[in-house]
């Protein structure tokens, strides 16, 4: 249960920290998980706050936790917790799992990392990669927007896919969606800048 609580108050930290970025929004969501073991904890900021209750179960079979809020959002924050100045340019979730391939630039480096069901990051391989860099310095909209914006015209989806991809000069995040039982549901695409 600390795992729970500790991971709770890196994914509240890592929003607060979101929060302070100039991403054009002032409104910031604020998560307030609880568990049996452990009391509430509640975070909250000086912007406008939308606050949403939701009690954490360990599940390994549903890929849609009790919250109803995509899982791979608790790995972007996992991931960012790791890698403050990181910058997500890639996100794959593996079939029938709880686990993201996700790709990280820091610096003038690709980092490769999975992130499991509980928010244990792992890394893999670090690459020097030009365009991917350039590609997520340029991109004015993050993985995780992204993805919220996908979600919100697909309310039932949840992703397979995020990649941040240049193609005739036109930066874009090509979402896939998958339905609760895995199976594919839409592609959509969302401008990067």
């Amino acid at each position: 249960m600390k795992i729970r609580t500790t991971l709770a108050l890196a994914g509240i930290a890592a929003l607060t920290l979101g929060a302070c970025t100039d991403t054009g929004t002032t409104e910031t969501t604020v998560t307030e998980t609880t568990t049996a073991e452990a009391a509430p904890t509640t975070a909250t900021t000086a912007t406008t706050a939308t606050t949403a209750a939701a009690e954490t179960t360990e599940t390994t079979q549903d890929p849609t936790p009790v919250t109803g809020e995509d899982p791979v959002f608790a790995a972007i924050d996992a991931v960012l917790a790791d890698h403050p100045d990181g910058i997500v340019t890639d996100i794959d979730r593996e079939d029938g799992r709880v686990v993201y391939d996700i790709d990280v630039v820091v610096g003038d480096q690709v980092i490769e990392l999975e992130v499991d069901a509980d928010g244990n990051v792992r890394e893999d391989e670090r690459e020097s990669d030009d365009d991917d860099v350039a590609d997520a310095r340029a991109a004015t909209v993050t993985a995780a927007d992204a993805i919220r914006q996908a979600l919100d015209q697909i309310p039932d989806g949840v992703l397979d896919e995020a990649e941040l991809d240049e193609d005739d000069g036109a930066l874009r995040w090509e979402i896939e969606l998958d339905d609760a039982d895995g199976n594919d549901l839409a592609e959509i695409t969302i401008p990067a800048n």
